[in-house]
């Protein structure tokens, strides 16, 4: 495939897309959370840690109150929202600097003329 100079970089849109599954998994974990909070009156723990043991990806087991440690057991919904709002951003970044560069290039051609 060709690279087209006036498209917006692949790998910027692709990341943006990352970004937004993250955020939309945990507006899902958020609502959730609500329902249950509405339905019983008590929020649910639902920690990062418990999430990653489900979906196959073994969670460390550090002792102590590390980084690590500490991120794995805040909310599944704190942490999917908070991943997803910095992968997001990156891919928004990335987008912003491509198209800033097509209009200072534009501004420089412009100049020139």
């Amino acid at each position: 495939m060709e690279h087209d100079e006036s498209r917006p970089p692949l790998a910027g849109l692709i990341v943006l897309f990352i970004g937004a599954a993250f955020i939309v998994v945990g507006v899902c974990f958020l609502t959730f959370g609500l329902y249950s909070l509405i339905r019983t009156g008590i929020w649910p723990h639902y920690p990062f840690s418990k999430m990653l043991t489900e979906i196959g990806v073994p969670a460390a087991q550090l002792p102590g109150e590390g980084g690590i440690g500490w991120l794995l057991a805040q909310s599944a919904c704190v942490v999917l929202l908070t991943i997803g709002a910095m992968v997001s951003g990156l891919g928004a970044w990335r987008i912003a600097r491509f198209n800033r560069r097509r209009r200072l290039e534009a501004a420089a051609a412009e100049a020139a003329a």
